[in-house]
């Protein structure tokens, strides 16, 4: 059988167009820009101008909802449904950044307070310790945030409060750092709580 070889005006179009073709694979198989934004909680609560508290209070335990512990923000579409964004996450673990960002809230409201970290050894236990159930705390497809809580105050070996708290919080517009933002304000609502019930306690 006879060979035959491609006229030349052929392989020369095929010598040009192969480095393209090199230059286009690579550019699917390279690096991509990673368009994620990343947020955090902030405590938007001001500083209290009542009696200082020097008391130690402890954060902890906390139960948290395995659906919010990932790293992409939680939007529930429905009692059924939830839309996790993929490029839109929290800079840390949604539970460790609550319960730094109470304790910054408490801080402020209860000036004089110290903070220990749970769990604690019995020869550091706080004055007050603060355990927290959290249900919910994610924003829905209208805007609003919701913090379903149930919460208690300890001294000591004796219950001092507890409460359920369902807190809902609109967002001041579209995009996820006002959706955030309402996180935020949610969270300084039940901080003011729980800040309320140690002042109680402690007399002041």
């Amino acid at each position: 059988m006879r060979h035959v070889s491609a006229p030349a005006s052929a392989r020369r179009r095929l010598a040009r167009l192969l480095p393209l073709a090199v230059l286009a694979l690579a550019a699917c198989l390279g690096p991509r820009t990673d368009l994620s934004t990343f947020f955090l909680l902030s405590s938007p609560v001001p500083a209290a101008v009542g009696a200082p508290v020097p008391a130690s209070v402890g954060l902890g335990p906390l139960t948290f909802p395995a659906y919010l512990d990932r790293p992409q923000i939680v939007t529930r579409l429905s009692d059924d449904e939830l839309a996790l964004a993929e490029t839109e996450r929290w800079a840390e673990p949604l539970a460790t950044n609550l319960l730094r960002t109470l304790e910054e809230n408490l801080e402020r409201l209860l000036p004089g307070s110290s903070y220990v970290d749970y769990p604690w050894y019995p020869a550091e236990a706080p004055d007050y310790a603060v355990a927290l159930d959290v249900r919910r705390f994610e924003v829905d497809a209208s805007g609003a945030v919701v913090l379903d809580v149930t919460w208690r105050l300890d001294g000591g070996d004796a219950r001092l409060d507890s409460r359920a708290a369902r807190i809902s919080e609109q967002a001041d517009g579209p995009g996820r750092a006002a959706a955030v933002a309402a996180h935020s304000r949610a969270l300084a609502a039940l901080s003011q709580e729980i800040a309320e019930a140690v002042r109680r306690a402690a007399g002041r």
